[in-house]
């Protein structure tokens, strides 16, 4: 569509100076708005603002977003250096994930909208550090999730992570921890915005920006912003450099050929400066094989937007395609993948049930009873199942294709 067409050459001329020409005839209101919806909103004024034709009107609006969008982001950045200082004070080894660290591989860093504040603590310095973050105001929020646990004050919300997001279940998510073992040790004390943060090594940062890309797409989806992130980060390196820090080690958990098509995905739609690995024979057939999976990576951007916020229902298909995106697709069929998905969700909200198998019959007569009545009372909208089913199965197509755990012969096409 021509809106998104614009909004990704906005966004390549800001990240690459990708020198895209932007046609006269653009409908600049619904850009703004895709920019929004994209969480790229300052990287998109900053390009639009040079061009021919746009309106005023919209112009100021879209400043307004963009004024918002540097508070929010001073702020953040402000409970990240927070976050350094008392673990630092606390002696508890730590390292930021993704936000600042993302942003630090940016032409301008406070372009970058911020999310939450997402850093790593050792498992073992899980309760203490709560302590530490509770002795500052902060409280634990009720909310079980797989690899993080949430403190919030009236204005911050922080995730701490006990594992990065998205390490896969089996042996490659056994390689992938192995990985992140020296991740503390490899840390690196950086200089940001006028304070100071503890930054993952270039591999570690990499690697979790990849398991968290896959993780969300194969989930409620991603956006923009995520292409970004991975764009400005790959190019960083010298073709030499990326190849000898991350070939070897992603090919052993399959994902060298998911960094090949992020990173073709960027340069034919962000103008990513170009790289001889990210469409090579031996991972793909051709050229045109790699081309068609960049065009399914930004169909899915911009058909699902980012975390799945332009189509409702979309985090429901999730429960179709894979196991909270940690195993890939294609090792059952739909229905077998809802119900190990389901049972996924009973387990991590009431733990006994995996040593108590009879409860999983009761966790899902209640999570069924409980939507149901949100249904009645309108707080959930109801379900389309032929138009989920269909939505989930294409998507099952196109991610499939990319490969995601797998190893072995994949390298070895003729």
């Amino acid at each position: 569509m021509k809106t998104e067409a614009v909004v990704l050459k906005l966004t390549g001329n800001a990240l690459f100076d990708a020198g895209f020409t932007i046609p006269r005839d653009v409908d600049w209101q619904a850009v703004c708005e895709e920019c929004n919806k994209q969480t790229v909103t300052v990287l998109g004024f900053c390009s639009a603002k040079q061009a021919e034709g746009l309106d005023p009107e919209v112009q100021n609006r879209w400043e307004k977003d963009v004024a918002a969008v540097a508070f929010h982001n001073y702020r953040v950045t402000f409970s990240h250096q927070k976050v350094h200082q008392m673990m630092e004070e606390a002696g508890i080894p730590y390292v930021i994930l993704k936000g600042c660290a993302s942003a630090a591989y940016y032409p301008r860093p406070m372009e970058r909208l911020m999310g939450d504040v997402d850093f790593l603590v050792r498992k073992s310095d899980l309760e203490r550090a709560g302590k530490v973050l509770e002795a500052n105001g902060f409280r634990p929020w009720e909310e079980e999730h797989i690899c993080h646990v949430v403190y919030r004050n009236e204005t911050e919300h922080l995730e701490m992570h006990f594992e990065p997001a998205g390490v896969p279940y089996g042996k490659a998510g056994e390689i992938c921890r192995e990985y992140f073992r020296d991740i503390y040790e490899q840390s690196q004390l950086t200089d940001y915005e006028g304070g100071q943060l503890r930054f993952p090594s270039a591999f570690h940062h990499g690697l979790s920006l990849l398991l968290h890309t896959s993780h969300h797409m194969l989930g409620e989806g991603i956006g923009l912003r995520h292409l970004c992130d991975w764009a400005v980060f790959a190019a960083s390196f010298s073709e030499e450099e990326f190849r000898s820090i991350f070939e070897e080690k992603l090919k052993r958990i399959g994902l060298w050929r998911f960094a090949c098509i992020l990173t073709r995905t960027a340069e034919k739609y962000l103008g990513c400066p170009k790289r001889a690995w990210s469409g090579e024979r031996g991972v793909f057939r051709n050229k045109a094989e790699v081309d068609e999976l960049a065009r399914a990576v930004i169909w899915d951007v911009f058909t699902g937007g980012n975390f799945g916020r332009k189509q409702e229902g979309r985090v429901y298909e999730t429960y179709l395609i894979s196991s909270r995106g940690k195993d890939g697709v294609g090792r059952r069929n739909m229905f077998q993948q809802a119900v190990r998905s389901v049972n996924e969700m009973v387990c991590t909200n009431w733990p006994l049930a995996k040593r108590i198998k009879i409860l999983l019959p009761v966790g899902w007569a209640y999570y069924c009873t409980r939507y149901l009545i949100r249904i009645a009372t309108g707080k959930r909208a109801p379900l389309h199942l032929r138009e989920l089913g269909e939505r989930a199965r294409e998507r099952r197509n196109v991610y499939g294709k990319f490969g995601l755990y797998e190893t072995g012969d994949l390298f070895r096409r003729d």
